[in-house]
Parts: structure tokens; C-alpha cells; sequence
């Protein structure tokens, strides 16, 4: 248990040069090459992100939802409705962003590259689904992918008015018209489940006639 202890804390340690160089150059394959200029041991780098920058950026994502998670822990939110604890967890959030604006905004920049689409996405639905869980969401039914994909649209939207404005003021009102927007949710999820409810006769109906 030490051992995994001290190596979380080297993690951190690096995490933190990291985030000096990025604030600075922004993300690339050089990253570990500069932190080795940086007074970090290589076999260190090997051993805890195999001289993989993504895998420090995954690294950063992660510590960014432990941040929020914790925040969140401390605060009674589940008295809430449904929606002010998404809100809660959104603003929680955008607050950690903007207390180191420069880093997250040269990470959001490098994952919006074609080229970054996949790590994108991947690190896009462990943010949506760490909020969701945070929101005391159960669901494990159609109704855990549609909040998911309602949230990710959500969330996407304001990372962007975030990155491009300083004004959290402005970013919150930014996600308050987003919910307004999405609380009209449930009409639509009633009209999916139709859907899904009837597609099997449908096709049993279509093969019959084929």
C-alpha cells in the first residue's frame, strides 16, 4: 500500500512539471523529452507513463474528475433535483478549469485535433459518466446511453464557450440555456422508447411480407 502511495505521488510530482511545460508549449510527442530536462528520471517516466505523453494527459483528465469527485463528496447534493446536481457538478467543474485556465484550455485545443478523436472521446464519456455517477445515477437500462449523449452535447457545448471566454459568469448562463434546453428531454426519451419498444414487431411484420 506504501509503495502504490509513493508511486501516486511521484505521479503527481510529475503531473506538475507537466502542466509548467504545457502551460508553456502546449502538448506534443516532445513533452517527455522536456521533462527529462526538467530534473525528471527517466526510468521513472518509463516505468509510470511509458515515455507516452498521452498517457500523462489521460493522467491529468483523471486527476481533474478525482478533483471534482472530491468537491463534490463534500457538498449534500442528493436533497437536489436531478438537474441542479448536474449544474452543481458542471460549475464544480468549470471552477477547477479556471483555476488553471491556460493548462486545461492547450489540452482541450490538442484533443480537438483530427488527429486526437479517439483519446477525445474515450476521455469525453469518463468525464459524462463520473458526473452521472456523482448525480447518484443508477440506470443500466436506454436511459443510461441517453443521458450520457444528452450530457455529452451539454458539457461539449460549454467547454467551448468556456476556452474561448473568460467570463465564468458568462459560461454559467451558457449552461443554464443548455438545460432549459434539455429539459424538454423526457417528450423526446418517451418518443425513443416507443421506438424501441415497437421495432421488434416492426421487423417481424417486415420479414412476413419480404
Amino acid at each position: 500500500m506504501k509503495k502504490k502511495i509513493n508511486m501516486y505521488q511521484k505521479k503527481l510530482k510529475i503531473l506538475d512539471k507537466v502542466k509548467k511545460i504545457v502551460r508553456d508549449q502546449g502538448w506534443s510527442e516532445e513533452t517527455p523529452k522536456t521533462l527529462l530536462k526538467n530534473n525528471i528520471n527517466q526510468s521513472e517516466l518509463t516505468f509510470l507513463f511509458n515515455d507516452d505523453y498521452r498517457e500523462l494527459l489521460n493522467f491529468s483528465l483523471e486527476e481533474l474528475n478525482k478533483s471534482v469527485e472530491k468537491q463534490i463528496k463534500s457538498i449534500n447534493i442528493i436533497s437536489y433535483p436531478t438537474n441542479k446536481r448536474i449544474k452543481k457538478i458542471l460549475m464544480v467543474r468549470m471552477n477547477i478549469l479556471k483555476s488553471d485556465k491556460l493548462f486545461y484550455k492547450k489540452t482541450f485545443n490538442h484533443l480537438l485535433l483530427p488527429t486526437n478523436a479517439k483519446i477525445m472521446k474515450q476521455n469525453l464519456y469518463k468525464s459524462i459518466d463520473n458526473m452521472w455517477y456523482l448525480a447518484g445515477d443508477n440506470s443500466t437500462d436506454f436511459n443510461f446511453y441517453t443521458k450520457r449523449m444528452i450530457l455529452s452535447g451539454v458539457y461539449s457545448s460549454v467547454i467551448l464557450h468556456f476556452i474561448s471566454n473568460d467570463n465564468l459568469l458568462e459560461t454559467e448562463k451558457k449552461l443554464d440555456d443548455n438545460l432549459l434546453k434539455v429539459s424538454k428531454i423526457p417528450v423526446i426519451k418517451d418518443r425513443i422508447q416507443l421506438y424501441k419498444k415497437n421495432l421488434p414487431s416492426f421487423l417481424r411484420l417486415l420479414k412476413k411480407y419480404s
